[in-house]
């Protein structure tokens, strides 16, 4: 397939745009700075990327963004020798409620929750936009890097060299996971088996509350893979959206990098439970009993996390797959996460006024969790030392629990047991604290 993805990132890269009240500093793009404080909003506009001719696009961004700030990212496309109005994808923020914008229609452009289709009509030409807004004066959004990918039309997919490469990746299985936040947990289980595998040891909880697209229910996907690339971000592992083919898939696997891919589920997958479109993480290509497969991490294969290492036969793979891809790269060692850090509390009894209650210390100070906490999208769970060590800490064992008098109900057991509390909020930020009862 010719070159359908390009990714501007870097200053270099940055600088070939329009700046309108931002500018490009240490690699990002960020508001400016008026007398010691940022601006309420700015706008960067890339250069026209001439494509491919395509009929669909996706954008894909990564970016810092602090409480009371956001980004918005929007694309217009070259048709007929006119440029299409500009076509947004809604404010992201791990602190703003995401919602995904509803489905459009205007001319022969098609806005759908996460791409742009045309209809009937190809374009030659792409552009991109994104907004940095912040309501503090002392903090300003950074994107790190902005990227655009084309569905390719009249082109045979590529197959690409044949590889056999095993990666090993981290399984997680959805049924074991918060059934709060089931729609978007295959999605955030992927994520988690490609970043864990180069020891950052996250929760796929972590990612599933960054990911989530908070629109309200309707005939689309709830899941957005441009917010989930936006969410790997957060922990420093950039990440985008990719039209591709197999050849993009075994590169890929050649390079050691997994892919999060999209599969159309069978008649029988679908009775057992899992939805009509799911998704897997890519770990790798072999040769079994002389016939190629495609090894992967399937969160809906099963209810036992390592039983979720499956392959699938190649043509099987082929016809299931919607040529769509998230791709992602290790972090840095110099690279901080953006924004997405854990903290550690101290968790003590209450006393004899609520036996068996906890409450959550961070720095001395007393932490209440709100009776409203997991109604209002936040994720309270704690699990038990198991007989076994585990490769991360997402293989233990959770139980998902309600808040109880502004902190946590344990049950003393006939010895003493240590519980590992954790309470993630709906930004993705996550207490985490041990104690034994």
């Amino acid at each position: 397939m010719e070159r359908n993805t390009v990714l501007l990132r870097e200053t270099e890269a940055f600088m070939r745009g329009e700046l309108d009240n931002v500018t490009v500093s240490q690699n990002s793009i960020v508001l400016d700075l008026v007398q010691g404080s940022y601006v309420p909003y700015g706008c960067y506009t890339s250069a026209p990327i001439s494509m491919p001719v395509f009929d669909a696009l996706r954008v894909s961004w990564n970016a810092a963004s602090p409480r009371g700030t956001a980004v918005e990212a929007q694309a217009r496309v070259l048709v007929d020798g006119n440029w299409t109005p500009w076509v947004g994808f809604g404010k992201w923020s791990p602190y703003l409620h995401r919602e995904s914008p509803a489905y459009q229609e205007r001319g022969p452009v098609q806005r759908w929750p996460a791409h742009l289709q045309l209809d009937s009509k190809y374009a030659t030409q792409a552009q991109l936009r994104i907004y940095l807004y912040s309501k503090d004066e002392k903090a300003t959004p950074a994107v790190t890097l902005l990227g655009v990918s084309t569905h390719v039309v009249d082109v045979i997919p590529a197959r690409g060299r044949p590889v056999n490469a095993r990666l090993h990746l981290m399984p997680y299985a959805a049924a074991r996971r918060t059934p709060a936040l089931r729609p978007w947990m295959d999605l955030a289980n992927c994520l988690a088996s490609l970043t864990n595998r180069w020891g950052a040891d996250l929760l796929p909880e972590e990612f599933a509350q960054v990911l989530r697209d908070w629109r309200a229910p309707d005939d689309c996907d709830p899941r957005n893979l441009s917010f989930a690339a936006a969410a790997a971000a957060q922990w420093g592992f950039p990440a985008w959206v990719a039209y591709g083919d197999l050849a993009l898939l075994r590169a890929e696997a050649r390079a050691g990098c997994g892919a999060v891919v999209g599969l159309q589920s069978s008649p029988e997958q679908i009775a057992a439970g899992a939805p009509e479109r799911r998704f897997a993480a890519v770990r790798g290509f072999a040769a079994i009993d002389g016939s190629p497969k495609v090894l992967l991490c399937d969160p809906w294969a099963s209810g036992n996390d390592f039983d979720c290492e499956t392959d699938m036969p190649l043509d099987d793979f082929m016809v299931a797959w919607d040529n769509l891809a998230l791709l992602m790269r290790q972090r840095k060692n110099n690279t901080s996460p953006l924004g997405r850090t854990r903290c550690s509390a101290w968790l003590r009894p209450v006393g004899t006024d609520a036996p068996g209650v906890y409450h959550m210390y961070i720095n001395g100070e007393e932490h209440l969790l709100a009776d409203d906490f997991c109604a209002r999208g936040g994720v309270l769970a704690y699990s038990l030392p198991d007989a076994q060590p585990h490769a991360t800490t997402a293989h233990r064992q959770f139980t998902y629990v309600e808040p109880a008098q502004g902190g946590i109900l344990l049950e003393r057991g006939d010895t003493p047991r240590k519980y590992t509390v954790y309470a993630i909020d709906s930004a993705g930020g996550m207490l985490v604290g041990d104690v034994t009862v």
